[in-house]
């Protein structure tokens, strides 16, 4: 891929600024879309363009200017709560500004698209429990780039990724809990940080792990099909927080919505991510194929570790 052109949407987030910069630093001709302008490298020449996904217009222009071999659809709403409060935006910016991408690359039959959707969509005949409109939102995503893959006989494809953690702006888990630990260790007294249920198991892979692997999927997957990007392994709440402690510089005070240690729940507690019981009615998802060569390199408590750093050099 080096040489090549590509576009990714969305490259002011989280996995917008590690995708952007790991794919310049390979060689690849990088132009960020981005809702404002952020601090790239300077030496990667990391091209940014100031545009609305929900402009179809400028969006159709922009990409017409670039013509890129690649796109990495990151943009849109990925807050659950957030789209609790705002419905509506979660539908135009995760649905319709997917359509959008699209449209604009239809004129451009050579181009191939990675459209990242969510281990939390879910389709609105799901049980009334497993729905909210991030989840509904994302499935109505995932079903416009199927069907404009089918309908144009585009190049998209789709990756359905974990819990992504590491270093850098994210409103993940284990940011929250970085940033909480780098409080406590400046002697910021907080409140004890609140976690859910010991039991909650989930599927935990860096940023610069995944970024590697849509990188695989965009020169090697077939278009229609969706990709598993996972570690492989599953983690309770409890042993995260266990990590966090053991890397911190002082005592970090947590409490559980569920006081029994997880030792003590029931035997019929199952390591099974609760995102994973909402795909049952999805399109199968599949793994990332042992030939391709792709396996993450970094360990948890690398990405807690780099997690940790970026926290603590923040406030300075």
């Amino acid at each position: 891929m080096k040489d090549a052109s590509i576009v990714v949407t969305g490259a002011s987030g989280f996995t917008g600024l590690h995708a952007c910069q790991a794919l310049a630093a390979v060689g690849m001709k990088v132009t960020a879309f981005v809702r404002r302008r952020v601090s790239f490298d300077p030496a990667l020449a990391i091209h940014q363009i100031e545009v609305d996904l929900l402009k179809p217009k400028a969006l159709q222009y922009f990409m017409q200017q670039v013509s890129p071999q690649y796109v990495l659809h990151l943009a849109g709403m990925n807050a659950v709560q957030q789209s609790w409060r705002a419905p509506a935006d979660a539908m135009h910016i995760n649905m319709l500004g997917t359509v959008h991408v699209l449209e604009a690359v239809r004129e451009l039959p050579d181009t191939r698209v990675l459209v990242i959707t969510s281990k939390l969509k879910s389709a609105p005949t799901a049980s009334r429990s497993n729905l909210h409109p991030y989840a509904i939102s994302k499935w109505f995503q995932e079903q416009a780039a199927l069907a404009w893959s089918q309908l144009y006989q585009m190049n998209i494809m789709m990756a359905e990724p974990s819990n992504l953690i590491g270093p850098g702006p994210s409103t993940g888990i284990c940011a929250l809990l970085g940033g909480y630990v780098a409080r406590c260790e400046r002697g910021e007294h907080d409140q004890p940080f609140t976690f859910s249920s010991r039991a909650d198991w989930r599927d935990y892979l860096d940023v610069r792990d995944a970024v590697a692997a849509y990188a695989h999927i965009l020169q090697r997957g077939a278009s229609g099909s969706i990709y598993r990007v996972e570690s492989g392994r599953v983690r309770s709440l409890e042993e995260v927080s266990e990590v966090f402690q053991e890397m911190a510089a002082a005592s970090i005070p947590y409490q559980w919505k569920d006081p029994a240690p997880l030792s003590e729940l029931s035997s019929e507690t199952k390591p099974i991510e609760h995102s994973v019981k909402l795909n049952k009615d999805q399109l199968e998802v599949l793994p990332l194929p042992e030939s391709w060569g792709w396996t993450p390199k970094y360990s948890f408590t690398e990405s807690v570790a780099d997690i940790l750093k970026y926290y603590r050099q923040l406030r300075r």
